[in-house]
This record gives C-alpha cells, structure tokens and sequence, in this order.
C-alpha cells in the first residue's frame, strides 16, 4: 500500500484496488460522502495539491482483521489545498490510520491526521 502511494505513476492505477466498494471511511472531512468514492475524491484531491506526496510508516500493529498504522506525510504544496493557494512550502505531519480488512480489501477505515500542523507549516511566512 505505501510502495503503491507513493508512486505517482503506479498509484492512479492500483491504489484504490486495496479498498472494497463497501467502503465506509470515517474521520475525513464532513463535506466528503463517508463511501469509496467519497475517498477517492478526498485522495485525488491530496495528490492534486501535493503532487509528491510521501506517506512513511513507523509502526504497524495487525490483530485479527484490524490494521493499525502510525505514519508521516510530507510533500510540497503545489495546488489548492482547502483555502490555500499553493505555496510550494514543504510540510511534514503525522498521523494514524486503522483499517478493518474483510477478504484481503479494506472495508472501514479511521484516520487522525494532524491537519492543525499541516495548515500551520502551509501559512507560515518563509
């Protein structure tokens, strides 16, 4: 999933392959719809504004057909992000993801990212 992400001429081919049709996905923003195309939207939306998107897992922790991931993100501002206009500013964040797996594709997923210190590190006068 990671080497998938964060490959952009892989990932618009197979990323979303990791997730089932069923998908719900919780903790994104309230104006996404809380489905699979729901979070493709919100993804490309990322890869739109941060191009070069790195995601790096440090701990994975997997008990019965749950997944628990603590991760970073980092990239370049690049495109509109929110109400951001690119800065082209590097960011770095972290974050953690657990996703609920049926039949080896994720059906459920949370996320907790730390968007007050991704918008914090994009406002910041260089």
């Amino acid at each position: 999933m990671e080497d998938t992400f964060n490959d952009p001429q892989r990932r618009e081919l197979s990323y979303f392959d990791f997730y089932d049709d069923s998908l719900t996905f919780h903790d994104f923003p309230p104006n996404q719809p809380a489905n699979k195309e729901g979070f493709k939207q919100f993804i490309y939306l990322l890869w739109k504004a941060f191009p070069d998107i790195i995601i790096t897992f440090d701990d994975i922790v997997i008990e019965g057909n749950k997944v628990a991931c603590r991760y970073n993100l980092s990239g370049t501002h690049k495109g509109q992000f929110e109400d951001l206009r690119p800065t082209d500013k590097q960011f770095r964040v972290n974050g953690m993801t657990v996703f609920s797996f049926r039949n080896a594709k994720v059906i459920e997923r949370w996320n907790v990212v730390d968007m007050k210190s991704l918008m914090e590190q994009l406002r910041t006068q260089s």
